[in-house]
Formats: C-alpha cells, structure tokens, sequence
C-alpha cells in the first residue's frame, strides 16, 4: 500500500504502537527486551540500553499511549508538551536505508526521550494532514492492541487477522445459538 507518508513516518508510527503493545503485554520487562524490540525495528541508539532506560521508556510509552487515544487538539498539545520537555530541535540526517528525513534530538539524547520526541513528531505530521484517525485499537474487545491503519480507505478494524478470526467465529457462534 502507497500512502503519502515517508516511510519513516510509518516506521515510527508502527515502531511506536509495537512498543505500546509490548508493553501491555508484558513482552517489555528487561533492558535485553527493549535492546532487541529497538534493533528489530532499526532505532538507533539502543544498544546499551540499561534498566534505568527501560523504565525511563515506559514513562514515555505511557505518553505515547495517551496521544494515540486522543483527539487532534489533545493530541497537537501534547506533542507540544513533549518537545517543550525534551528540548526537540529538529534537523535533518540521513543514515542506513532512509533518505533525508528529521530527527528531533541530536545523538547521543536519552533513548526515552529519543522514542518519544520521534513518535510526537510523527503523530504531529497525522495532526497536520487530519489523518489521526488512523491511529487505532483493535476491534477485538479481548485485544485493544495499538495498530497504524494503511488501508486506502482507513478500514482495518482488527491488529491481525487472528483477532479478526476470533471475532468472526465468536459471532457466527453467536448467531447459531440464537437461530
């Protein structure tokens, strides 16, 4: 799917709403979890992650879970918040597979505030075209997992198709018991 979005951008929406993810299910517990979901994902600057980022990371995941369920305005403010926190001052890099694209603390800033400055940055450009609505939770009541939605006309309703499944099968039992 082509979507006018950088890659970049997808890849800290996706990289993000993996992180929240983790998280709730308990997949985040140790700096060897949070070194490794960081180089799956390609994010820089993980690789001597301690216990003390971990949690540091939580804070701010918790931060990025908040902005995901928000509205625009709520959202354009805490984005605001962040990098008035932060110290974000953006400029422009290019490294590995990804053409010139913005950075929002120099390297060498915590990973923390790092994750977090990318993800308001990256929720900031959804501010900015309208399109937060693809920001979204799984519509599997049993779920609620984070998930970036790319369909051309913004209607996935479900993290994985396991969830969609299990949805489908609930309600066609369901149907059968009232029938």
């Amino acid at each position: 799917m082509s979507l006018p979005y950088p890659k970049e951008l997808v890849q800290v929406l996706e990289f993000a709403a993996d992180l929240c993810n983790r998280r709730r299910d308990a997949e985040l517990q140790t700096a060897v979890s949070l070194r490794q979901t960081c180089a799956s994902w390609g994010f820089p600057g993980a690789s001597g992650a301690t216990r003390a980022d971990l949690e540091a990371t939580w804070g701010r995941i918790e931060a990025i879970e908040r902005m995901w369920d928000a509205d625009r305005d709520t959202v354009a403010s805490m984005v605001n918040r962040i990098f008035e926190e932060t110290g974000a001052s953006p400029r422009l890099v290019r490294h590995d597979a990804f053409d010139w694209h913005l950075h929002g603390l120099p390297h060498g800033a915590s990973l923390a505030d790092t994750i977090a400055v990318d993800a308001a940055m990256a929720l900031g450009d959804l501010v900015r075209l309208d399109d937060l609505e693809r920001c979204r939770r799984c519509a599997d009541v049993r779920c609620e997992r984070m998930f970036l939605d790319l369909s051309r006309n913004r209607s996935r309703r479900f993290c994985s198709t396991r969830c969609q499944s299990r949805t489908n099968v609930a309600a066609f039992r369901a149907r059968a018991l009232e029938g």
